[in-house]
Formats: structure tokens, sequence, C-alpha cells
């Protein structure tokens, strides 16, 4: 997966405040404070971000696919949280009607079909 440039901003930034909120609930966690202050010290990018002080939850966002089938998928990315837990459900969709809902229509029909050459498959003993 890859992303534009402004993808990949608001990626960094929602990952980044979703590590922020961690902290914020498990305030003693002594391993994740030492992530973060490793982070900091690996990265000025990271430090600039955790500085910005960005403090929730990666909801939703937009990524680009690249497929090596059918090229670039422009997909709804939703990031939906099980309350009172840290369970993480990500779901890519393609809108309606767009490019990336016909190839992903295209992949469900090519994922279903053999791969191989005709009598290069398994024997099946009869014969």
């Amino acid at each position: 997966m890859t992303h534009t440039r402004e993808q990949q901003a608001r990626f960094e930034t929602a990952t980044v405040a979703d590590l922020r909120s961690s902290t914020a609930h498990y305030p003693a966690d002594r391993p994740l404070r030492t992530l973060i202050a490793d982070l900091r010290r690996a990265s000025d990018h990271f430090a600039r971000l955790w500085d910005s002080q960005a403090v929730g939850t990666h909801t939703m966002d937009t990524k680009t696919v690249h497929h090596p089938d059918v090229g670039p998928l422009v997909l709804d990315c939703d990031v939906l949280n099980a309350p009172g837990s840290d369970l993480h459900v990500v779901i890519h969709t393609a809108a309606p009607g767009t490019d990336a809902a016909d190839k992903l229509s295209l992949l469900a029909v090519v994922g279903t079909q053999a791969m191989t050459e005709p009598g290069s498959g398994p024997s099946t003993g009869i014969g």
C-alpha cells in the first residue's frame, strides 16, 4: 500500500495521535514510554508530530492500494474501535460506481479462477 503525500501526512498525524491516546489510557506503561522516547531520539519528524500534542483516534481516511493485476485502487479506510478495548478493525471499501469498485468486482471474479495451465494441475488418478 502506498500513500500520496497528503495521505501519508494524515496517516502519520493520526497514528501519533492514536499513540498519544494510548499513553493517556496506559499512563504507567513503561515499555510504551520507552518506545516513545526511542522514537523521539531516532526521528526528528516523529518528535515534531509528538510535540504537536494531537490526541485522538484514527477513524477514517482514504488509501491508495497498488494491486499488481488491476493497478491503483483508491479505497475508503474506516477504523472501527471496540469500546472499552484496544481492538481496532480496519475496513477498506470502494465507493459504489467508482473505478475502484469496478476493479474490486473484477478481482472477485479473477480471484476464483484457477491459475494453472490445463493438464498441469494435480493428477486425479483417473485414467
